[in-house]
């Protein structure tokens, strides 16, 4: 039954209104057992699977993967990894198996990339058959709890910055005896890092063996006298691998119970697989086996870790048997922090032990979002408890947070083992944890953000049977929080008894995740196609991109993949065009074989750019170059068999070719798609968008190694959120009247250590050391927006931004912003887009409406890639990492560097280019006669970006909507041209006519000569094509309109146009950005002072909230600057922190060269300060006080010193008119 209250619905439909910003192309990486380092097991990124798409009909089984050996580990998988060479770019499964191979499949075909096999005959090497380790007590006529044999048992883990999976796998050694022609065996494990793309040994340490030792109490309360060795014989390693503070995090019980066992934990150093520190649970006495029923530890933002002990004795020093744990690892030790010790349904913990119900069947979750974690074992208690507080110990469970039971009626324990998972399913209707266990329905129990309600919201009429392991093994997936994307998939056995002791069959059932008694599928109602045939027990189903994969014993060892089964309709070729006549190219062939890589099912409506990766005739993304006005035969390979006839565009091309780049015509194609071929060739991604409204995103900092489209690689810095490294970052969308909290964690300390970083002001240092800047909020300098905090390697920190009801909605940006080390993270890719999203009662207009909320919206962050050039060498400042010390080998790169345009003003070449959204000339598909907004984020430190429409043909009008995240006065068309100053934003409206449909417009990068006067010769960029805009059919609902309305803005952006004006303390007028003697760079020639010196000499200047000031910003005026003519010098483009500015005045400035530069009473944040002449702002500080950073945004001249405070003290009345005391201001105070 399901409980369902009608005023959900009602908000559930509001809620998809306010859409704004879908992530319609996201996949997931599932990198680690259940699905995430919280161990929830779902992921809201299926945009394939859902109630309605998948049916009996239309949803089956595809193929099977034939392994080598049972797969008792759950299946992992990383899509759109590129291969290179003939295979390309593929989505990846990794499937590990009992006999110790472990496979790379392509994900969406049974193709084999490569496999890896742990046994070597060799050197004598194999695996271990459960028979050989039977122990005493044990009936040797049943296989127990392990069938066949013992290889890779546990789930590997996948760190994808550093493209390494790792894998324990259980081993046996024969070793000759000498002088005899008999072996004594020796039994081990051994761990292995493997790359996931070759397959090749990582970091040149081959096979490593796993011993340990460690010191124990020889009895209870006694001192720790005794050496105990690790017995590889005795023990087991079923929980999925960790990774947490650079480390691999092992656990180890033992099989059945039996044996002097104890519950082992241990940590290996990721990058060198050293060992770093081995503990054990039970010190002074034995057992505290850790299995989790092979569920992976959680993992939390610090980086703590979170195990759960099985039988043993409890004393809360030594030994933690039957206990939930939280450990620590620093200086390579592993230590007990918190810990929770159960006692339930009236007995105690030596009680519970000696009936075996034991706490460690299940491992634990974290719940997103909150301090919460969840446990449970195998009476079928479920255990809510405070991370930061998990109780210790009380009688019938008095110290949780929270406890219920999920037990049926008269009943003493129902088992749990890795049955549970647990979904965000969006508003009102909140969050439902799932809990498939033995003897009982699948119970959905609703969590309201606090507490969870103790009776179950919806069960399934199919019951678990009786027998040991016979719960399901349960997965969620979705589209988000959208209604009626959620699917709780399950595997379960169909006949009673245990699945530990038998070879039992069972089924896949997949449920509605709002109603579980609703059965969408499953794989007995048309069995002789969808058997799942033998149950494996404790494996998670793995639900990506439209399949579903689900280990089976059958055959010894299967992973079977479901899917829709359209996926592979073949669709009959399309007749020729009329007196079609193929010609040749290079005389080789004139038909060209694309495989793709659909995300959406193979149909001519589907064929689109975002939905798959391709290959031509083998070669990844290849281009091809072909003559013009000549037509070609497009043949699709296995799964999509869509062909069509392709004609190259009279015109030629960039190349004067008819490369399908410079796009095609479509006039001869028998259909509308064939000129969607040229879509494939890197079509614009959308970054992951992270909703944080009363939330927290954590961020983690990582070393990663960058490939540019398979033009340049390099390592530098990234945001890593949810384990998986992004440039950029992801999008995080707050909301005005809600918090948002964004904790950043920094894992660089395998690079820097921080005895290497000392603090100098304005130099070059602290290359590892961040911290983060929200560019564009109007929030607290103090409490929320405050970059005087410094997060050194192996720590974190916690931003808070309590966003105003009166926020204004709009695009903005978030980098690191440790001074002194600016320049090199933002360059290198610590950055990322922030929307912020109205509040309800915010009056949007329809016409903008319209256009904010269409999902065809596009977030662009426009990226400067910089390698040396005319600028100061960074390497020896940063040479823990190699970025940018691969310059040299850049500039004499070809051919791909030599097209890029060599005639820049001065950078040029490989160098010195943009790339959007991490991508090297992508293309932007858009609708004709349809309004796409387009979300420009200029991330740069170095470069203003003046954008070009290559429109001879005037097919297409811009729009500019907003600036620095302010609307205009009202949207206002700009003839072909978007200037964006460094840091600088803008939203911009587009609407190309019918007449360019399967057209290609491009936009480049174009220091234009009349604007020279404005922007001044320096820090100008030149580039033949930074994106192409693509015009073509997709189908999807469009926006008619170009929007004509004025927005209406919040009070701390009244306007001050004809405001009286104030003076500050230190009667400041005029803010000089110029350069000073040596490198130091300075404001109002003084360099900046630092975030603690006296307060005569820190500030620029003491303002007071509610004054109008207005300051003339203007760079190093005429004449020369370190011997450089000013003709020559750019305009430093001023950024301020916390409060937009008003454009009051140009200063005399020539107003033909600043037109689209600038406008007279528009707001913004960052701005040139014009050449020669300079620019008018003025501004009432709101809101907050603080100091109110002001910098140049050319951030080598920020970490050099360009940068300045100003002190925001409260106001009052007219003692900061003119020119008051120093002392009349009061002390800043947080607002």
């Amino acid at each position: 039954m399901v409980l369902r209250w009608s005023f959900c619905s009602v908000l559930q439909v509001v809620s998809a209104l306010l859409l704004v910003l879908p992530s319609c192309c996201a996949l997931p990486y599932i990198l680690q057992q259940s699905y995430n380092r919280f161990r929830t097991g779902s992921h809201g990124e299926e945009t394939i699977l859902n109630t309605s798409s998948v049916s009996p009909d239309t949803f089956g089984k595809l193929w099977t993967y034939s392994t080598d050996g049972k797969v008792n580990a759950m299946p992992l998988y990383v899509p759109e990894l590129d291969f290179g060479g003939s295979i390309g770019v593929r989505n990846a499964l990794y499937v590990a198996t009992m006999n110790g191979v472990l496979y790379c499949f392509d994900a969406d075909r049974n193709e084999t990339i490569w496999s890896y096999d742990v046994r070597s005959p060799e050197l004598g090497i194999d695996v271990v058959s459960f028979i050989e380790i039977q122990r005493v007590g044990m009936d040797p006529n049943l296989p127990g709890n392990v069938y066949g044999n013992i290889g890779i048992l546990s789930t590997p883990i996948i760190d994808f910055s550093n493209r390494t999976i790792y894998f324990v796998c259980r081993v046996k050694k024969l070793l000759p005896i000498v002088g005899s022609d008999n072996f004594t065996v020796q039994y081990g494990f051994e761990l292995h890092a493997r790359h996931i793309v070759t397959g090749a040994d990582r970091y040149g340490t081959g096979r490593v063996s796993i011993n340990a030792t460690t010191g124990i109490a020889s009895k209870r309360y006694g001192a720790i006298d005794k050496t105990l060795l690790f017995d590889p014989y005795l023990h087991n390693n079923r929980p999925g691998l960790a990774i947490a503070r650079n480390q691999i995090w092992i656990a180890y019980g033992a099989i059945a119970d039996k044996g002097a066992y104890r519950g082992w934990v241990m940590t290996y150093d990721m990058y060198t697989l050293r060992q770093t520190c081995a503990w054990v649970d039970t010190k002074s006495t034995g057992a505290g086996g850790i299995w989790q029923a092979g569920r992976a530890p959680p993992v939390d933002d610090e980086g703590f870790v979170y195990y759960e002990a099985g039988n043993g004795d409890f004393d809360g020093v030594y030994n933690f048997g039957q206990s939930f744990f939280k450990l620590s690892f620093e200086n390579n030790n592993i230590s007990v922090v918190d810990w929770y010790l159960p006692t339930d349904t009236g007995m105690d913990w030596a009680a519970t032990n000696k009936l075996d119900y034991d706490v460690g069947s299940t491992g634990m979750m974290l719940i997103p979002g909150t301090d919460l974690i969840l446990g449970s074992n195998k009476l079928g208690t479920i255990y809510i408890l405070n991370r930061k507080n998990m109780g210790g110990e009380g009688f019938n469970n008095s110290n949780a947070y929270q406890n219920f039971a999920n037990r049926g009626k008269g009943e003493l324990a129902n088992y749990v083992k890795n049955n549970y998972a647990y979904y965000n399913r969006g508003g009102c209707l909140g969050s439902w944890f799932y809990i498939w266990a033995e003897k009982m329905p699948m119970n959905a129990y609703h969590f309201n953000g606090t507490h969870f309600w103790t009776l179950p919201v919806s069960s399934t009429a199919f019951k678990g049977l009786s027998g040991t392991s016979s719960g399901g093994a349960v997965a969620v997936s979705g589209d988000g929080s959208k209604p009626g994307t959620g699917i709780v998939w399950a595997t379960i056995p169909t006949v009673k008894g245990g699945a530990e002791a038998n070879l039992i069959p069972g089924a896949v059932f997949a449920y509605d995740a709002e109603d579980l008694s609703r059965i969408v599928w499953n794989s007995t109602i048309n069995q002789d196609r969808d058997d799942l045939g033998i149950f494996a027990k404790f494996v998670q189903p793995v639900v990506a991109n439209g399949r579903v994969y689900i280990s089976s014993f059958t055959n010894s060892g299967t992973i079977i993949v479901y899917g829709l089964n359209n996926y592979s309709s073949p669709v009959p070729p399309p007749p020729p065009p009329p007196n079609f006549s193929p010609p040749s190219v290079g005389g080789s062939f004139t038909t060209f074989d694309i495989t793709v890589s659909p995300k959406t099912p193979c149909s001519p409506t589907y064929l689109q750019g975002s939905n798959m990766a391709f290959r031509i005739n083998g070669t990844q993304n290849a281009e091809l170059n072909l003559p013009r006005n000549q037509t070609y035969l497009f043949r699709l390979g296995v799964p999509c068999t869509y062909p069509f006839y392709l004609t190259t565009d009279p015109r030629g091309g960039m190349f004067d070719t008819g490369r399908i780049t410079a796009g095609v015509s479509t006039s001869a194609a028998p259909f509308p798609e064939p000129a969607g071929v040229a879509t494939y060739l890197n079509p614009l991604r959308q970054p992951q968008v992270i909703p944080c409204q009363d939330g927290m995103v954590t961020l983690t900092v990582v070393p990663y190694r960058w490939n540019i489209d398979g033009l340049i690689e390099f390592t530098t810095r990234a945001y890593a959120y949810d384990g998986v490294p992004q440039i950029p970052g992801p999008t995080i969308a707050m909301k005005a009247g809600k918090q948002c909290q964004i904790r950043i964690v920094n894992s660089l300390s395998k690079w820097t250590p921080v005895a290497n970083c000392t603090y100098h002001s304005n130099t070059m240092h602290c290359p590892d050391t961040t911290n983060l800047h929200t560019h564009g909020l109007h929030v607290s300098p103090t409490t929320d927006d405050n970059i005087d905090v410094h997060i050194t390697p192996g720590q974190a920190h916690a931003y808070t931004y309590n966003m105003g009801s009166d926020h204004l909605m709009g695009t903005h940006w978030y980098h690191a912003h440790n001074h002194g080390s600016v320049t090199l993270q933002v360059l290198g890719g610590l950055l990322g887009s922030l929307v912020v999203k109205p509040h309800a009662s915010y009056p949007l207009p329809p016409d903008l409406a319209a256009l904010y909320d269409a999902l065809s919206a596009r977030t662009m962050m426009f990226q400067h890639v910089h390698f040396g050039g005319n600028t100061v060498d960074y390497s020896a400042a940063f040479e823990a990492l190699d970025y940018p010390g691969v310059s040299a080998a850049m500039a004499t790169a070809a051919p791909f560097y030599q097209s890029l345009r060599p005639d820049a003003h001065f950078y040029t070449g490989a160098r010195d280019f943009y790339v959007v959204n991490g991508q090297y000339q992508p293309v932007v598909t858009i609708q004709p006669n349809d309004v796409t907004l387009l979300r420009m984020v200029h991330g740069s430190a170095l470069r203003f970006l003046e954008l070009e429409l290559v429109d001879p043909n005037n097919w297409c009008t811009l729009v500019l909507v907003a600036r620095d995240g302010v609307f205009q006065s009202t949207p206002y068309q700009r003839p072909g041209s978007i200037v964006l100053a460094q840091g600088g934003r803008a939203d911009v409206a587009i609407k190309c006519s019918s007449a360019a449909t399967g057209q290609d417009v491009v936009v480049r990068s174009f220091a234009n000569p009349s604007r020279d006067l404005a922007l001044g010769g320096e820090g100008r960029h030149n580039q033949a094509v930074v994106f192409t805009i693509r015009v073509a059919e997709t189908g999807a609902a469009k926006v008619a309109n170009l929007p004509t309305s004025q927005a209406p803005l919040p009070s701390y952006l009244a306007d001050e146009m004809n405001s009286e004006l104030s003076f500050g303390g230190l009667n400041v007028s005029s803010v000089l950005l110029s350069g000073m003697s040596g490198l130091n760079q300075g404001i109002n020639l003084k360099a900046f002072p630092g975030f603690h010196a006296p307060n005569a000499t820190k500030y620029i200047d003491r303002l007071c909230l509610g004054n109008v000031y207005e300051f003339l910003v203007m760079g190093p005026g005429a004449g020369l600057m370190n011997g450089m003519p000013t003709t020559h010098v750019g305009a430093h483009p001023y950024h301020q922190h916390v409060n937009h500015f008003q454009v009051s005045g140009l200063n005399g400035a020539n107003a033909a060269a600043a037109a689209d530069v600038v406008r007279i009473g528009e707001w913004r944040d960052t701005v040139p300060a014009l050449a020669l002449n300079g620019i008018k702002i003025r501004f009432r500080p709101h809101t907050f006080t603080g100091d109110m950073i002001a910098h140049c945004h050319i951030l080598q001249h920020e970490d050099r010193g360009m940068m300045g405070l100003f002190e925001i003290a409260e106001a009052r009345s007219e003692s900061c008119v003119h020119v008051p005391p120093p002392s009349s201001c009061p002390p800043t105070s947080s607002p």
